[in-house]
């Protein structure tokens, strides 16, 4: 069908609760729709996988149910499910009450911050009413304290009907006071389908987490690090001309395979995210002992990773405390700053507890005061865009490399990239950071990165002191510190503004640097220039290092040679002086213009050339843009038509 744009404020209900509740029963009574999808699960009766239902309560209010499994072997799938989320539906079996994964549910939704929701009491078919008010004064006790204490309860029955209208009534009435999600930022949505259609080919689909996306735009696909196009967008089983935050978005992608994508990546604008193997955390233990170096599952959005939790504060964490801890995962993740997650143990799977990532791009750290100091900035600065940025750009030892504006806006994804520039341009001003475009350092490590370039370029040339300069690809390579390329050209177009380095032949090198020839490379050099002179004025360059073999710095010199111009090297491995091919040049314009076209056989024969030193001067003149190919014909460059036609 054509496509059109959404109207309707969308929203994302995820359930929670135990296992064999009636959670997808409800949905099912509540939308008409089976969240169960897959075989296995009508099979057994319980939800696998996470299961996806689309409602509409009237008035504009429309909303995805997000159905997510109770049993504590797919805890990790009901995080996903959990991500993202703007409201809970939380079950509870009247003939049962509060559960394992009833207590497991409640504390992952604490963790990943949801603040709104409706209390389903399910199965009231099963009890009597003394039975009912006794769960339900359970239930005022188990929620105290929880964003689920003031929340509506409502006794239902999936099997009769009854009070399924009032749980709707009140998800709609819930619904209506959750304020929206901030518009604009960048586009970003964690995976949590991936599928194929014939003729489409992979559609990836999540909740919209910032931004909006069209089709056309340009993305990609962390921690895969691949760029897509996307095809086409749906949400809510139509074509739409955009989704936005908020919505369940479906997008058909160019550029990427079903198999190489799965639940837990991440699509977002290009720069927006980064893979990272390490994480700054704060956590808050719902269970312990946990110790330093305590291999955990690290569960964020809808990715899980292996991982070695590092405590930087203590040696152990008991239930009930926070802590400051870096976790080492052992694969990628896209992460950015103030993300929720939860931590589970490895094999029983059980919840640990949770919090809010601090830094994606952390150093290693050890046990120091500077470190924890970091983290409380960076902590407290949450909500505040410009004390986040202020705490990045001050921090005692942040990691070595520049940040881009877009690349911010990972840590204020809310944030329009205009007003991120902003706020860094005023931290410029302030001499909190410092620019070298399109790039931003922190202000107190720009005079330590200009000194680790002049060094890195004296150090080259102390290594050969016969080099005249070193390239910006060579600079950015030896520096500790990580900068784009456009970020070390900007820092070496300052250092030499500021004379401390000399734009020389398409390199830099120390002000007035000249390479000194010692006696040993003036007798080389004069060989080799006899060498030419003496005999056929091209060789092939074996023959030119066998010549220069006895003389004890011929290979430096050579080197040397062919960097100053002296000699020139040209395709096949030929060895030349500038004088012999401005000759040559010279003769096949000549020829080209009464002739038009010459072949390498011919072109061989017409200056008794070796077939190699033929193809070489050829090749090396296409090159070059004096002349074009056609077929196995060499034909004069156009520019130089008209040059003779002017």
């Amino acid at each position: 069908m054509a496509a059109e744009e959404v109207s309707a404020r969308a929203y994302t209900i995820g359930t929670a609760g135990h296992v064999d509740h009636g959670k997808s029963a409800l949905v099912r009574a509540l939308t008409g729709e089976d969240p169960d999808r897959l075989p296995e699960e009508k099979e057994r009766g319980m939800t696998i996988d996470l299961g996806f239902v689309h409602a509409d309560f009237g008035d504009g209010v429309v909303a995805t149910f997000v159905d997510v499994p109770g049993h504590e072997r797919f805890i990790k799938t009901a995080v996903a499910g959990v991500a993202g989320i703007d409201l809970a539906l939380f079950v509870v079996a009247a003939d049962e009450g509060v559960m394992p994964q009833t207590r497991e549910h409640l504390a992952v939704l604490r963790h990943l911050g949801i603040e709104h929701g409706v209390v389903a009491i399910t199965k009231v078919d099963l009890v009597d009413d003394d039975w009912l008010e006794l769960v339900r004064e359970d239930l005022r006790k188990f929620f105290a304290g929880s964003f689920l204490e003031r929340a509506p309860a409502v006794a239902a029955s999936s099997v009769t009907g009854e009070g399924v209208e009032d749980v709707r009534a009140a998800l709609k009435d819930v619904l209506l006071k959750v304020p929206p999600r901030p518009a604009g930022g960048a586009f970003r949505m964690a995976v949590d389908r991936v599928f194929s259609m014939r003729g489409f080919g992979t559609v990836v689909a999540g909740t919209v987490a910032s931004g909006e996306v069209r089709p056309r735009d340009e993305l990609e696909i962390q921690p895969l690090g691949r760029k897509v196009r996307v095809r086409g967008v749906q949400s809510r089983l139509q074509n739409v001309d955009v989704a936005t935050v908020g919505m369940r978005a479906a997008l058909n992608v160019a550029g990427v395979d079903q198999d190489e994508v799965r639940r837990g990546y991440e699509i977002a604008a290009p720069v927006l995210l980064a893979p990272t193997r390490r994480l700054d955390l704060k956590l808050n233990l719902d269970a312990g002992p946990v110790r330093h170096r305590s291999r955990v599952r690290f569960n964020k959005g809808t990715a899980e990773a292996m991982g070695r939790l590092l405590l930087l504060d203590a040696d152990a964490a008991e239930a009930g405390e926070s802590h400051y801890a870096q976790v080492v995962l052992e694969e990628a993740v896209a992460a950015s700053r103030y993300e929720p997650f939860v931590i589970r143990e490895p094999s029983t799977l059980r919840l640990l507890g949770g919090g809010k990532v601090l830094d994606v791009f952390p150093t290693p750290h050890r046990r120091q005061q500077w470190v924890l100091e970091d983290l409380a900035k960076l902590e407290a600065a949450e909500g505040n865009p410009s004390a986040v940025l202020r705490a990045l750009f001050t921090r005692a030892r942040g990691p070595k490399r520049a940040y881009r504006p877009a690349e911010l806006a990972c840590v204020l994804t809310a944030v329009p990239r205009a007003e991120v520039e902003e706020l860094l341009d005023g931290l410029v001003d302030e001499g909190v950071a410092a620019r070298l475009c399109p790039e931003y350092v922190p202000a107190k490590d720009l005079e330590a990165v200009n000194e680790a370039a002049v060094a890195a370029v004296r150090s080259a040339l102390a290594r050969d002191p016969l080099r005249e300069a070193i390239s910006r690809d060579e600079v950015r390579a030896r520096l500790s510190y990580e900068l784009s390329p456009e970020g070390c050209a900007a820092l070496l177009e300052k250092l030499a503004a500021e004379g401390r380095l000399e734009a020389f032949g398409g390199g830099y090198r120390l002000p007035g640097a000249a390479p000194a020839l010692a006696p040993a490379h003036e007798e080389a050099l004069a060989a080799l220039e006899e060498f030419f002179r003496s005999g056929p004025p091209m060789r092939g360059r074996e023959e030119v290092e066998r010549h220069l073999a006895g003389y004890a710095e011929g290979a430096t010199i050579l080197k040397f040679a062919l960097g100053r111009g002296i000699v020139v090297m040209l395709p096949e491995r030929v060895i030349t002086t500038p004088k012999v091919v401005e000759e040559k040049k010279t003769e096949l314009i000549e020829y080209l213009k009464r002739h038009d076209t010459v072949r390498v056989a011919e072109y061989k024969d017409l200056y008794g050339l070796s077939r190699k030193q033929a193809t070489a001067l050829l090749d090396y003149f296409y090159e070059q843009g004096v002349t074009v190919r056609e077929g196995g014909t060499h034909r004069l460059a156009p520019r130089y038509l008209r040059k003779e036609n002017e």
